[in-house]
């Protein structure tokens, strides 16, 4: 049994790369929760767009960069005092175009590109479900994959279970899961309270 595969998902025009978390020292500088699988994704990069629900977009520069043991540290330009870091930029995130994504390692994908992309049993020659989410586990990344009946089965993104993943057709094949789809768990389709929408980031899977 076989079946076209769906159309291609639509790609964000942008991507995180990372969410201002918090202000740091006296000079205006925020602590900055990185977003991408490059631990050096800032090096060299002088320009962002920050997006924070409720605001306006705004473009900022880069005046300049370090990091501490938590993570990356900017100074944007005009942005000078802690009260304004907070007022300003806290809680939003730094977007670059698609266009300007870091290349992935071989046989990586962008969590985006893998979100909303149908799930195949190899065995049974069936549609299982949609990816709806990638969760980060210490071992391994998981696919939350939801079914027609809105139950929802997570499987880990281990080569014993996924064949094949072609985000171009927005297809993933697995095998070897019927033990996992006997598992399944009941879904809500209600936001966490508090929730706050996110661009898609530029981590990867």
């Amino acid at each position: 049994m076989s079946a076209p595969g769906p159309p291609r998902r639509d790609t964000p025009e942008r991507v995180a790369i990372g969410y201002v978390a918090r202000p740091k020292g006296i000079q205006g500088e925020v602590g900055i929760e990185l977003l991408s699988w490059d631990a050096e994704r800032f090096v060299g990069l002088r320009r962002v767009r920050l997006e924070r629900q409720g605001k306006p977009d705004r473009e900022l520069k880069i005046q300049h960069r370090r990091s501490d043991n938590r993570g990356p540290l900017i100074k944007f330009t005009g942005i000078d005092t802690p009260e304004a870091a907070r007022e300003q930029l806290v809680g939003g995130y730094l977007t670059v175009p698609v266009a300007e994504l870091a290349p992935l390692p071989e046989g990586a994908f962008y969590i985006f590109d893998v979100v909303g992309c149908e799930v195949w049993d190899q065995d049974l020659e069936v549609r299982r479900g949609v990816v709806t989410e990638v969760l980060s586990m210490p071992s391994t990344d998981v696919y939350a994959v939801r079914l027609d009946d809105d139950s929802e089965v997570l499987i880990p993104a281990v080569k014993s279970f996924v064949v094949d993943i072609d985000t171009e057709a927005g297809r993933i094949t697995v095998r070897g899961v019927d033990d996992l789809f006997q598992q399944a768990l009941p879904t809500t389709t209600e936001p966490s309270p508090g929730a706050t929408p996110a661009p898609g980031s530029e981590q990867e899977t």
